[in-house]
């Protein structure tokens, strides 16, 4: 197995690529740039997702045999608004462009990260939560759009490539190798208090937030273990935390290592957070029938996270 991973210099990209090479996975990392961190079985190729001949040849000849495509962009509103052509672009084309690129490299596997996103403003089923196989996706914003095109033009065009094709919907995810860049501007409301708690400012939410906030590397871990699942995987697969916790919680797990001050005023928040409303949870029953879907507690991704930070040379938050 040799895993190619794209926005191997993400958040979430960066994350799997650790996860893999921990379990000795060969990985060719592909982005832009090289990732901030380095791992052994990690190699890196730079490409990009709105160039057929710069993919093409980044894939060429390297024995891969599976795939995990993270890359994406991440656009706020007003990015939304200033380049929607780019968005779809590399949220959907990109795909489309990577797929046409795998076809010759006797890929066997491709997991496709797609968001919670694609729901939009679809209401949850009896439970309250999101189901894959009954919740019918309302994408609202340019974001989920794209992410439920990307899901379709794979359905449509995979099959004939004979690459057994997995989407993954990954809901909110915060944590270790969160930083802001290009492609993700904002980042979750967990790094953006972490960030303020380490420079001694005060933190304002909007108001608590809840949701299945799911630290980055248990994401990563329940991803890995998708890859090297050894029966036939569903079409769609949910990726969360399974449990539900909220802004004031992670405040309060911070506040065990430093200080930090916080308050709840929705007219004059510090804290930013992209949507209006609270989304529904996703039901995650699929992955745990599947693999091993872990937990950290809060209080735990807290102390996991700032350990890493601690040591500047494995980690940075800017």
């Amino acid at each position: 197995m040799k895993v190619l991973v794209t926005g191997a210099a993400g958040f979430v990209g960066s994350a799997i690529c650790d996860a893999l090479c921990a379990r000795g996975i060969p990985v060719l990392g592909l982005d832009l740039r090289p990732p901030r961190q380095s791992w052994p079985g990690l190699e890196f190729v730079a490409a990009d997702l709105r160039d057929q001949r710069s993919l093409d040849a980044a894939l060429s000849g390297r024995g891969l045999t599976h795939i995990i495509h993270a890359a994406a962009l991440t656009p706020d509103a007003a990015f939304e608004e200033a380049r929607p052509d780019l968005v779809l672009d590399v949220n959907l084309l990109g795909t489309v462009r990577l797929l046409q690129a795998a076809k010759a490299c006797g890929i066997a596997r491709l997991l496709h990260l797609s968001s919670i996103a694609v729901y939009g403003e679809a209401a949850p089923e009896a439970d309250g939560l999101y189901h894959e196989d009954r919740t019918h996706p309302a994408p609202q914003s340019l974001y989920g759009i794209g992410k439920r095109a990307a899901e379709l033009g794979l359905r449509r065009l995979a099959p004939p490539t004979d690459i057994a094709f997995t989407v993954l919907r990954l809901g909110p995810i915060f944590g270790l190798y969160e930083h802001a860049s290009d492609s993700r501007k904002v980042t979750s409301p967990h790094h953006q208090i972490l960030l303020a708690a380490l420079e001694s400012r005060p933190v304002v939410l909007p108001r608590a937030v809840p949701a299945d906030w799911c630290y980055s590397r248990d994401a990563a871990a329940a991803i890995a273990a998708l890859l090297t699942h050894d029966a036939p995987l569903p079409e769609t697969v949910h990726i969360g935390s399974g449990q539900v916790s909220d802004l004031p919680e992670w405040c309060a797990a911070l506040a065990a290592h430093l200080p930090l001050t916080w308050q709840i005023d929705a007219a004059a928040p510090t804290i930013r957070y992209g949507y209006a409303t609270d989304r529904p949870a996703l039901c995650i029953d699929r992955l745990r029938s599947l693999v091993p879907a872990s937990h950290t507690p809060l209080p735990d991704a807290a102390a996991d996270w700032l350990a890493h930070i601690a040591h500047p040379s494995k980690e940075s938050l800017s």
